[in-house]
């Protein structure tokens, strides 16, 4: 029978190592687009595609995985709960893989001020260190490690995306950039913020998965 602890355990782990495969995807995309951006140079757009097709594949696997499950009898609602969310937690880490692309289509942009590239290549370090985080967090099930996440780390990248995005108005503003130039950057630090925004919902969902959903799915068979 599906609830028995044998078999959901072991679909369960394989789903979680495929979530965990995605993070570390997820950060060699961002690596792969931070050292361009840090030396001004042409991104390596064949790794990074590569990536994201590797990342949309495993998401496709664990929706296809998960449906499946689903159509089994005898699930509790705190198993199927469970199931959900990591269908959830993929489809967020697919879109962070998506928005790494969305910056290399705008980028690059010529004459950026140094100021709006130390604001950029912050964004690197942080949201790499959320990743990071995020990995640890599901392979230990650390469940303070993963608030940590959206309660901390996720606000510094919003206060950094206020401040790149003032940096960029002023540059705008005395003329130190081009308007259509500026135009690309706003939307490369809402990128930025957006990829955090995907993180946080992922550690925020498996943190509600530990608590939630695990204890049950891994329960004793009746």
């Amino acid at each position: 029978m599906l609830t028995r602890t044998n078999f959901l355990d072991r679909e369960i782990n394989e789903l979680k190592e495929r979530l965990l495969l995605m993070v570390e995807l997820s950060y060699q995309m961002l690596q792969l687009s931070s050292e361009s951006i840090e030396k001004d140079s042409t991104f390596d757009k064949e790794s990074i595609l590569q990536a994201e097709k590797d990342m949309n594949a495993i998401n496709k696997v664990i929706q296809k995985k998960v449906l499946e499950l689903l159509s089994y009898e005898q699930l509790a609602i705190k198993q199927v709960k469970g199931l959900f969310l990591f269908s959830k937690m993929a489809k967020d880490l697919e879109r962070v893989g998506d928005h790494v692309i969305n910056i290399i289509v705008v980028a690059p942009i010529d004459s950026v001020p140094h100021l709006v590239i130390q604001s950029f290549s912050q964004f690197m370090k942080n949201i790499g260190q959320m990743l990071e985080s995020l990995k640890e967090g599901i392979k230990e099930e650390d469940c303070s490690r993963l608030k940590a996440i959206y309660e901390k780390e996720d606000e510094v990248v919003n206060r950094l995306n206020k401040k790149s995005f003032k940096r960029i108005t002023d540059s705008l503003s005395l003329e130190q950039l081009p308007a259509d130039s500026g135009g690309k950057l706003i939307l490369m630090s809402r990128f930025f913020e957006r990829m955090a925004d995907h993180v946080s919902n992922a550690a925020r969902d498996y943190r509600q998965y530990l608590l939630d959903c695990h204890s049950s799915i891994s329960r004793n068979s009746p």
